[in-house]
C-alpha cells in the first residue's frame, strides 16, 4: 500500500508536462542567431581595402589541369580566377565578396603570402577589374596552384586585397 501512496497522481503530472513543454517550446521559438566576421581565423590575416571581404576555403588538390585565367580578369559574380593549376598540386582558395565601398572599374590585386616557417613568401598573385556598377554582396574565387604535391602546414597566411 505505501507503493501507491508515493505515487503523484495523474492530475497533478499533467499539468506539469503541459507547463515544461510550453517553456521548451517558447524558448526555442525566441532564439536567435548571429554570425560576425572577423579579419584573422585559425591563422589566416586579411589585409583588404577597397570595399571588399575576404573568406579562406583552405587547400585543396587539383583535380586536373587547367591553364591560368587572363589577367586582369573582370569581376563576374560567382565566377573563378586562377593561376597556372597542375592535376596534383595543392592550390590555396580564397573567396572575395564586392561590397558597396568598392571602387567602379578599378583593378585590384589579390595577393597570397604563407609562412612555413622560413619567414613569408607570395604564394601567388591575381588580378580583377570590377564592372561599371557594383553589386554588393556578389563573390567571385580566387585560386593559386602552391606548385608542390606536398607541403608542410603553414604557421601563418596572409591574403592582401589592394
Amino acid at each position: 500500500m505505501s507503493r501507491i501512496r508515493n505515487k503523484l497522481p495523474l492530475k497533478v503530472l499533467l499539468p506539469i508536462l503541459a507547463i515544461s513543454l510550453f517553456a521548451v517550446g517558447s524558448f526555442a521559438t525566441s532564439v536567435g542567431v548571429t554570425t560576425q566576421a572577423y579579419a584573422g581565423q585559425a591563422g589566416v590575416n586579411y589585409v583588404v581595402s577597397g570595399g571588399f571581404t575576404a573568406a579562406s576555403n583552405g587547400f585543396q588538390v587539383v583535380q586536373s589541369t587547367a591553364v591560368a585565367s587572363t589577367q586582369p580578369a573582370t569581376w563576374a559574380n560567382g565566377g573563378t580566377v586562377n593561376t597556372a593549376l597542375t592535376a596534383g598540386d595543392w592550390y590555396y582558395q580564397v573567396t572575395l565578396t564586392i561590397a558597396a565601398a568598392a571602387q567602379t572599374s578599378h583593378t585590384y590585386t589579390v595577393t597570397v603570402s604563407w609562412n612555413t616557417g622560413s619567414g613569408y613568401v607570395t604564394l601567388g598573385s591575381l588580378t580583377l577589374t570590377t564592372p561599371a556598377t557594383i553589386t554588393p554582396g556578389q563573390t567571385m574565387i580566387f585560386q593559386m596552384d602552391i606548385g608542390a604535391t606536398t607541403f608542410n602546414a603553414p604557421a601563418g597566411i596572409t591574403v592582401t586585397v589592394a
